[in-house]
């Protein structure tokens, strides 16, 4: 009985100090630049560049033709943070308010398809596609 209340102890113990074990989580390997393509509200199909690297990377939306050459939120890179990377769902967050005022968050929700392709949506449900391209960068 006594060893029970030492395990129980030890285990209550190693909770309180944050160093409980944790099973692995299988990540997949986002690393490189990727080709996005996405619809706007307006179901204007627009371009991005995804580059990643570990848990962080940069958007940088491509700017259209003769339309947003004033627009703060398009031509530059900003940040992108994986917040998740599993086999089945991949989440990205870019921070575009914190970097530039007037800009939006952008939140991707999408599955890796098979290594070089991942399909989903924005946070607004538009679909999104993005293609790794050879070479991963």
């Amino acid at each position: 009985m006594a060893r029970c209340t030492r395990l129980a102890l030890t285990g209550i113990a190693l909770i309180a100090l944050g160093t409980v074990p944790t099973l692995a989580v299988a990540q997949a390997n986002l690393d490189g630049t990727w080709d996005v393509e996405f619809s706007t509200r307006d179901t204007e199909v627009r371009q991005a560049q995804v580059r990643i690297s570990g848990t962080e990377g940069t958007w940088t939306s491509a700017p259209q033709a003769g339309k947003e050459r004033k627009d703060p939120c398009v031509g530059r890179p900003f940040p992108l943070a994986v917040v998740e990377a599993g086999p089945k769902r991949v989440v990205l967050q870019v921070s575009f308010e914190k970097e530039m005022r007037g800009c939006k968050d952008r939140t991707v929700t999408g599955e890796l398809k098979d290594g070089t392709t991942i399909e989903g949506k924005l946070e607004n449900g538009k679909p999104l596609r993005m293609v790794r391209k050879p070479g991963g960068s």
